[in-house]
């Protein structure tokens, strides 16, 4: 038998694989619905979702599961004016987020100096003091601190909501020092990465828009799996511990109340590190002492509705990010009704503000009243917003986002070397191999056809 642990998109991913090959097997969901943080929900003719608000088409794992599932035609790509009209916000300024080199030389956010700081970085010869860089660190030796402050750190907050100077660069943004040793240079490095990569999506027959939802948000691909492995779902089953005896996983959870087990021959988990890191103690206290070491950090999204005619920003945009300079209560804002203008009624506008993160955890554990005060009255100078929203809507995550931080190589080491020891476990969470929605889908398929 072989039993998933946890419903989120790696564990769902996973038990698709297996229903698709004929394989026995039960996935454990410890809630009353799966999709972990991919969930999405209609108010007042508003779509909103509590979790990732876009997924990318960008591996062939996903392509060919939304194929399988025969969701390809129901895909809704973005506003392509919107999608590419991003922001950063500045010295209290809202200025274009350059997408390029000739973007980034006509852009207001760079001095001089950086602009011959960049043009100069293929002739650096600055190299790393050691194997496990910051991403801080390497941008900041390789194309100044401006570029880190300005550009690097603004993106980099979107995705991890961290601190660059402790994320490893290796495994946040792995294409600049890819770039670096590979090809001495970021600026030309990158460039030839990049080429690279897209002659390898269209081998693939990925799309040239990766960026996707569905008309009632992307909890639909959530659904579209789960009716396809629904009587393998075990609904409300708490793990409580799991035992390892002559090569086979004795799985203990509580489920309506009582006590229940289950012997494994095959486990694929597919819970956070900190979870898995409890049930695995007592026979693996290796790999539990390093899963412990993954920090997550907290996350919350402020859902804004209301009347097109009341916003001054006028700009068809993705959204604004903000520098850690700034002091704002937010690390972005995404304008959703610009770039999927579905998601909002007609006449009004849908935004969602990213909060938290380790520049302002403590924004999570606050009021609602407090947060919509504090939020409302700094996008009401920002962004000219006013007479009130007609829709509010908040959703927190106190441990939302896993870091892949200095010393996350030592981590990933050791949990490939208990995973090499036991063939028979594997790992599908989005805080091993890749953090994207996409990654996700891909290494939940991937541990499902370990045991094909």
């Amino acid at each position: 038998m072989i039993v998933i642990l946890g419903g989120g998109i790696s564990g769902l991913s996973a038990a698709f694989e297996l229903k698709k090959a004929g394989k026995e097997f039960i996935l454990l969901e410890a809630n009353k619905q799966v999709g972990g943080q991919i969930q999405s929900s209609q108010k007042q003719d508003f779509t909103l979702e509590h979790g990732p608000n876009t997924v990318l088409v960008n591996n062939p794992a996903i392509k060919k599961i939304i194929e399988d599932l025969g969701l390809w035609d129901e895909l809704i790509f973005p506003d392509e004016k919107a999608s590419s009209n991003r922001f950063v916000l500045k010295n209290g300024k809202i200025e274009p987020f350059p997408s390029g080199l000739g973007k980034m030389l006509k852009s207001n956010l760079f001095s001089i100096s950086t602009l011959l700081c960049v043009l100069r970085e293929p002739f650096n010869s600055s190299k790393s003091a050691t194997d496990d860089e910051s991403l801080g660190a390497l941008v900041e030796r390789r194309l100044g601190k401006q570029i880190l402050d300005d550009f690097v750190t603004p993106f980099i907050t979107g995705i991890y909501a961290g601190d660059p100077y402790k994320m490893s660069a290796k495994y946040t943004m792995n294409v600049l020092k890819e770039a670096e040793e590979n090809h001495g240079s970021i600026v030309k490095g990158a460039f030839k990465i990049m080429k690279a990569k897209k002659l390898e999506n269209e081998k693939f027959g990925l799309p040239k828009q990766k960026i996707f939802t569905f008309k009632n948000g992307l909890q639909h691909l959530i659904t579209a799996l789960q009716t396809k492995v629904e009587k393998e779902i075990q609904w409300g089953a708490n793990c409580t511990k799991i035992e390892f005896s002559d090569q086979q996983y004795i799985i203990y959870y509580e489920q309506n109340g009582e006590q229940q087990s289950i012997i494994a021959s095959k486990v694929i988990a597919a819970l956070p590190a900190f979870t898995l890191a409890e049930l695995v103690h007592n026979f693996a206290f290796g790999l539990s002492s390093h899963l412990k070491q993954i920090k997550y950090v907290p996350a919350m999204a402020v859902h804004l509705g209301f009347q097109s005619k009341n916003m001054a920003f006028s700009e068809k945009a993705f959204g604004i990010l903000s520098r850690n300079a700034e002091k704002v209560p937010f690390l972005g804002v995404l304008f959703n009704s610009h770039f999927f203008p579905h998601t909002a009624p007609e006449g009004k506008d849908l935004i969602t503000v990213i909060c938290g993160g380790v520049r302002y955890p403590e924004i999570v554990e606050k009021s609602d009243q407090e947060v919509l005060e504090e939020i409302g009255s700094c996008l009401a100078d920002l962004l000219g917003i006013s007479g009130g929203f007609e829709l509010t809507n908040i959703v927190r995550w106190k441990r939302g986002i896993p870091q892949y931080d200095i010393g996350y190589s030592k981590i990933e080491a050791d949990i490939d070397l208990y995973l090499g020891a036991h063939h028979n476990f594997k790992i599908a969470a989005n805080y091993y191999k890749g953090i994207s929605v996409s990654d996700c889908v891909k290494n939940g398929s991937l541990a499902a056809q370990s045991f094909i």
